[in-house]
């Protein structure tokens, strides 16, 4: 299983990757909304991660994109942000699981994990 982690933090994509890597699943890394987009263009992902504050497109951005373009892919989203989750849940569709930066490693491999139906 592959995941695309979109975090432009290195610190914090750094631990991203290694949750997925303790999941047993394969990592590729965009720094920012347009390198993701680039890469789901041409990849498949099981699931995706993305800060919703990102240089060149934001989160959103990539999202509907997503949307638009990619379709069931939408499924297997977790947000990553820093504001007001039920806000930016309340933009996103209701299958975007949504979590605070903040928040500890677990609940971010948690949702991983549900979202790929592990």
């Amino acid at each position: 299983m592959k995941i695309l982690i979109v975090e432009n933090n290195p610190l914090i994509a750094s631990a991203i990757e290694r949750a997925g890597e303790e999941l047993q699943m394969s990592v590729d890394h965009a720094s920012d909304g347009w390198e993701a987009i680039e890469k789901l263009e041409t990849q498949d992902y099981a699931a995706i991660v993305i800060d919703s504050d990102l240089p060149r497109q934001s989160g959103f951005g990539v999202l509907t994109y997503l949307r638009e373009e990619v379709g069931p892919q939408l499924d297997h989203v977790v947000v990553l942000t820093s504001s007001d989750r039920d806000e930016f849940q309340s933009r996103l569709a209701e299958r975007v699981n949504v979590i605070r930066t903040t928040d500890v490693v677990d609940e971010l491999t948690a949702a991983v994990r549900m979202a790929c139906g592990a």
